[in-house]
Order: C-alpha cells, then structure tokens, then sequence
C-alpha cells in the first residue's frame, strides 16, 4: 500500500470511533488538492491517532500514511483505508501560522453545493460568513452537543445549526460552557475570541453534514480528554 502525506484538516467522532481527513499533495481541480478520509467502515479508535512520543494529531499536521482508496459510490468518494500497522501515523511537519493564514483562503471550496447539496462528494472546506455556536450538556442522559449555525454566500444551515463532530472544538466548547447546561455564543463574540473561521463540512454515512474541523489562525488552544471526546 503506497504512502502519502496528507494535511490533516479533521480529527472526528463517529459511530464507533474516530475519523480523520485532510488533503494530500495531488492537484484537484475543484478542491486544489485531492481530499481523502479514513473509511467510516473502520473507525479508528484514539491511540491508532498517537504519534510516537504521546501526542495526538492534530488538524494542521501533515501526517504520512499508508492509503489505498475503498472506490465508494458518491457521495463518499474520498473514502480510504488505512494500514496502519504498516504505516503508523507519523507527523512530518506542522502548518506554520505563517501558512496557514495563505493556505484556508486559497483552498476554499468553489462548489461547496456538491456536497451539502447535491450530495457527489462527501468533503468541503468553507470560510462563514456568520456562525453562531450553541453549546448544551443534558445532566439526565450525560449527551453534550455543541452545533454551528452558519451561513456562507448563499448556503445557511438551519436556525438549530448543523453538530460538531471535531474533537478538539468540542473540547474548546465544553470550557465555554464550563457548568452551565447552555450557552449560546453569537457571530460578533465568536469573531472577538477567535478571528475568522474556516470550517469543513463532511457528509455522515446517511449524507447528513457534519461539521467534523473547525480551524482559526493562529489555532485556538484545545486540550483534549479522553474519556470526553
């Protein structure tokens, strides 16, 4: 199975486990480079996403991995499995600040409709022009939730907003919230903590969007727990 280096650009809950996805060095031209996600049939599970010395990926790594492509049907088409006995995850480098802040603008995605529409691709990458993020813990059932509603040119999301399955944001969401049951934090107070925003939208195994990376520059600071994800 041949490696590759990908950007990874979301680290993701799923059903069973953990997701990545990100972009490889190949041209595309609708995305600029190829997207690839790991297959939602093998979901990973959180050490097979720990480098060597201890740390985890995360989105703005560029990671070497050995993939091979699962052919799936529309819209997953980005789908790949990973051998990850032959190939653990490496980090090669890290997105400098410097780089990222020319790297999202540049790669936005110019047919997001694609996906969220039309369902062909399963993967975009789009900078809001509004969010707005809600943020709730239920103290019965032990679910936290925390959704971006957004709008982008001529996309919008609902009123409710669409979930966020990034683990890192999730965890920067659960120290806003700190023990309140909710909080809602509008466009004006997101943009004062953290700049612009750019997002990737994923489609789940039922094509539903997920938010599954949300990304700053510079990165906003997330500690992960891992009995929280």
């Amino acid at each position: 199975m041949p490696t590759t280096d990908v950007l990874v650009l979301a680290v993701a809950r799923q059903p069973g486990g953990l997701m990545i996805a990100g972009m490889t060095t190949e041209r595309d031209p609708v995305t600029g480079l190829r997207w690839v996600r790991s297959s939602m049939s093998a979901p990973l599970a959180l050490d097979d996403l720990r480098y060597a010395d201890g740390t985890f990926v995360r989105p703005g790594d560029v990671v070497r991995l050995a993939t091979e492509s699962t052919g799936s049907a529309a819209p997953h088409v980005e789908s790949v499995v990973l051998d990850l006995e032959a190939q653990p995850v490496e980090r090669v480098r890290q997105l400098s600040d410097e780089r990222r802040a020319g790297f999202f603008p540049a790669h936005l995605d110019t047919d997001p409709s694609a996906v969220i529409r039309e369902r062909t691709r399963s993967l975009c990458l789009i900078r809001p022009d509004y969010a707005h993020a809600i943020i709730s813990f239920d103290e019965e059932t032990g679910r936290f939730e925390t959704r971006l509603a957004l709008m982008s040119g001529k996309l919008r999301s609902n009123d409710e907003g669409i979930a966020v399955a990034d683990i890192y944001w999730r965890a920067l969401a659960r120290t806003w919230l700190g023990d309140e049951p909710y909080v809602e934090i509008d466009d004006a107070d997101l943009q004062a903590r953290l700049g612009d925003m750019y997002v990737v939208i994923g489609l789940n195994r039922k094509s539903n969007p997920l938010i599954l990376g949300v990304h700053t520059v510079p990165p906003y600071e997330a500690t992960l727990d891992e009995d929280a994800l």
